[in-house]
């Protein structure tokens, strides 16, 4: 009888301790350190508050107050702890000293303008990451932006103006990846050579890889050369003449 209290009081302490244990952990905190420059975030999905302002350009999104929004310009790093699954919308837009960022192996989505105008050269996500949202590392027009990026294995869908604008030379499209979207690679003037591993892409959005390098090279799946080669040159690229499109 006195064993199956015991048990029963500590189960009982288990079930109280879990509460707040699991509230701490979606609690969103952050530390800056100012002497590396380095911001530090944990929490599970980082949401702003907002909006704080309205803007009519076009590409610039409506701004949102995040705890660490007076540190844009000042963080170099942004360290992104274990747990995060889901970077919100504007969450480091306009970081403009920002030049690395470490992605926990948790996260699952990068929402709307993440990263917009944020100069990062190396973006390497990882592999959970499912969803990239509209203009989420757009660089709108400023300075700088990626080189070089590795997209995640469990990639389904590449949003709008997703990577407009940035300096990368090539990229790889994951087997998975079955959208993207209108303007995502737009002028992206450095980009050369693209990978495309999927054979599931439904959709490849007006304008996708528009004002690349005049000769880029696509290469493609055989089995689905035919669609491709109909979604880039009726209206993916804007020199149709010139693009090359290779299967393998």
């Amino acid at each position: 009888m006195k064993k199956i209290v015991f048990i029963l009081c500590m189960s009982l302490a288990v079930t109280m301790c879990a509460s707040p244990c699991m509230a701490k952990q979606k609690k969103v905190t952050y530390k800056y350190k100012a002497s590396n420059k380095t911001l530090t975030v944990s929490g599970k999905h980082l949401r702003g508050k907002g909006p704080i302002g309205i803007f009519d350009a076009y590409y610039m999104p409506t701004k949102y107050e995040y705890k660490w929004s007076s540190l844009s310009g000042k963080v170099k790093k942004v360290v992104l702890k274990k747990g995060v699954e889901r970077i919100g919308y504007n969450a480091f837009g306009d970081f403009g000293k920002l030049k690395s960022v470490k992605f926990p192996k948790t996260l699952k989505r990068i929402d709307d303008y993440a990263f917009c105008a944020t100069p990062i050269p190396n973006v390497s996500l990882p592999d959970r990451v499912k969803y990239i949202g509209k203009s989420a590392f757009d660089m709108d027009g400023e300075k700088g932006g990626i080189v070089k990026l590795k997209l995640p294995r469990k990639l389904k869908s590449i949003g709008e103006s997703a990577f407009r604008m940035n300096k990368i030379k090539e990229v790889v499209i994951p087997a998975d990846v079955e959208n993207i979207g209108a303007d995502a690679f737009q002028e992206c003037t450095s980009l050369k050579k693209i990978v495309i591993k999927s054979k599931k892409i439904k959709n490849i959005g007006s304008g996708a890889f528009a004002d690349i390098v005049t000769d880029a090279v696509f290469f493609v799946p055989k089995e689905r050369e035919e669609d491709y080669r109909k979604m880039l040159l009726g209206r993916g690229v804007s020199t149709p003449e010139e693009t090359q499109i290779i299967a393998q």
